[in-house]
């Protein structure tokens, strides 16, 4: 996947987030999204969706993948 398609993935989850859940839905895009982010710069990703510094929660995301496991 690309950087710009996984930019376009978070913006997704970004805008589809209820009110007041937006930092679980980019944490839980770096857990979903974790092999792939492992491949890109994550602050790139972030610059090109377009949502700001959320860099750190992708990060925890992607570290939390290994321990985690969707419902």
């Amino acid at each position: 996947m690309t950087e710009q398609q996984l930019a376009d993935l978070l913006r997704k989850a970004y805008d589809s987030a209820p009110y007041r859940k937006k930092h679980a839905f980019v944490v839980l895009f770096g857990v979903t999204h974790a092999e792939e982010l492992k491949a890109h710069s994550i602050a790139s990703i972030c610059e090109r969706s377009g949502i700001g510094k959320w860099g750190p929660q992708v990060a925890m995301g992607v570290q939390l993948a290994e321990y985690v496991s969707l419902k």
